[in-house]
């Protein structure tokens, strides 16, 4: 068994559901940016289709992590990930372009989950110290 490579880890899974994900191409006018826990990034409401298998999200999770770098940082720097998702599936909604720059609505969500994981995890651990006594 191979290691994992922390680049393509969850390629796999999007190579083979990549028709499922192009075929999410019609964004909803509604749809907003939450703060996703698990990849600590921001997802628009509507890229968690009902269509979407955990195993699709736990491979997008890579993908939205660094989206969400990219909005922080206001920069987009090359990515082989990226490049070979854009590839797999280039009309995703994911890859709209208004996606992938800070607004203050993103900015302002990402702030507001960042925030709450932090002192959610801060005070968690103070729990299981005072349980440890």
């Amino acid at each position: 068994m191979t290691a994992r490579n922390s680049t393509t880890y969850g390629m796999e899974s999007l190579e083979t559901h990549a028709a499922v994900l192009n075929a999410i191409c019609e964004p909803d006018p509604l749809a907003t940016p939450c703060y996703e826990i698990m990849s600590g990034a921001l997802v628009w409401t509507d890229e968690k289709h009902p269509s979407l298998t955990s195993d699709i999200i736990f491979s997008l999770r890579q993908l939205w992590h660094f989206r969400t770098r990219c909005i922080l940082q206001d920069e987009r720097p090359e990515n082989d990930f990226v490049a070979r998702c854009v590839i797999l599936f280039p009309n995703w909604i994911g890859f709209l372009p208004e996606r992938w720059i800070p607004t203050p609505a993103a900015l302002a969500e990402y702030r507001r989950g960042d925030v709450s994981l932090r002192w959610c995890l801060r005070h968690s651990d103070c729990d299981e110290k005072n349980e440890n006594k």
